[in-house]
């Protein structure tokens, strides 16, 4: 879960269903899909939904899990979390959505009993105070 992981199949659906969320809000695309790598292990694409704050479509493809953010200089590590728009769309293709009060929760032992040893090590190091800096991190 806190590894880059690429799932070509996951990621394709979280695509298509990303396109067709940003087309139903009247939104467009901000800039390309970057896939999961060595500092982020969730893939991203910016968008903007109408006149709103340009923001991060983001989705950890480990737990079939989107989440939004606002837009920021890539290079940053404390993601503004936001409410997905168009989360009902995702859901409807057995995708799940965090909610912004879900992100934003302290993270806590009971958050943690289901990674590995290796992803505790990562944790103890990095130091991750919100459950969504577990989630969509930036740990190397």
């Amino acid at each position: 879960m806190t590894k880059p992981h690429l799932d070509r199949a996951a990621g394709a659906t979280w695509l298509a269903m990303m396109y067709d969320s940003i087309r139903a809000l009247h939104g467009v695309l901000t800039t390309s899909v970057e896939e999961p790598t060595v500092g982020r292990n969730h893939y991203r694409v910016g968008v903007r939904i109408c006149d709103a704050k340009p923001l991060s479509i983001l989705f950890n493809g480990a737990v079939l899990l989107v989440a939004a953010a606002e837009q920021q200089n890539p290079h940053m590590i404390h993601a503004v979390f936001v409410d997905v728009p168009g989360g009902d769309i995702y859901r409807r293709a057995g995708l799940r959505v965090a909610t912004t009060a879900e992100l934003n929760q302290p993270l806590h032992e009971r958050h943690l009993h289901l990674l590995t040893k290796e992803e505790r090590r990562d944790v103890a190091y990095h130091q991750p105070s919100r459950l969504g800096d577990l989630l969509f991190n930036w740990f190397d």
